[in-house]
């Protein structure tokens, strides 16, 4: 049979060495600050076994920016910037890549196993309502409230809620053969298709 490649290497936050558009710490950051976010993510499924060794829980430090066009921006601290989109404050970042997990064996007749993996997080921010007149928290806390008639002010960081998923899918590829890959036969993956899924909370934090 096909000999396997190195193994599948799933990155923690895989998305983040995936989406296409990224910037370095030294350049200017796009899009304006939305917030500094920590959040903890619960595994609700692992279907996939070793071959994806997800932590759980997942301990996540990091940064939201938006622009007026729907672009977002997402940076866990000490990381780059990857791009998505934000509609009615709800933020996805997506993305998508194909990968060879067992090599075809053309003397066996061994077509090989190749899998799709899909990553998305989603992540929607809750900012409390400020009622006009009340002391709205903590200066250069990053994150602004509309308290009224358009007059920003400044919200204490950890009144601002963040809720979210993550999940990884890996699919094989039509006309793949996969069965080599599964646990039972000595291969990585406890099963194919398979996905993880977090379930993510948290709340903002002062920017780093």
């Amino acid at each position: 049979m096909g000999r396997y490649l190195r193994p599948m290497r799933w990155i923690l936050l895989s998305l983040m060495a995936l989406i296409g558009a990224c910037w370095g710490e030294d350049e200017e950051q796009p899009g304006e600050l939305v917030g500094s976010f920590q959040a903890l993510g619960l595994m609700v499924e692992q279907s996939c076994g070793t071959a994806v060794p997800a932590p759980d829980p997942l301990d996540l430090k990091f940064d939201l920016r938006s622009e007026s066009n729907g672009r977002a921006y997402w940076r866990l601290w000490g990381g780059s910037m990857f791009a998505g989109i934000e509609n009615n404050g709800t933020y996805t970042f997506q993305t998508s890549q194909s990968y060879m997990v067992v090599e075809p064996d053309r003397f066996r007749g061994y077509v090989g196993c190749s899998v799709t993996q899909r990553d998305v997080f989603t992540f929607e921010v809750s900012v409390p309502e400020i009622e006009a007149g009340m002391d709205a928290g903590v200066e250069d806390a990053g994150i602004d409230g509309d308290a009224d008639a358009g007059v920003d002010v400044e919200v204490d960081p950890a009144l601002v809620l963040i809720t979210g998923s993550q999940t990884t899918e890996i699919v094989p590829l039509a006309g793949a053969d996969c069965t080599p890959a599964v646990a039972a036969l000595g291969g990585p993956f406890l099963s194919l298709p398979c996905r993880v899924e977090y379930v993510l909370n948290g709340n903002g934090i002062a920017p780093e």
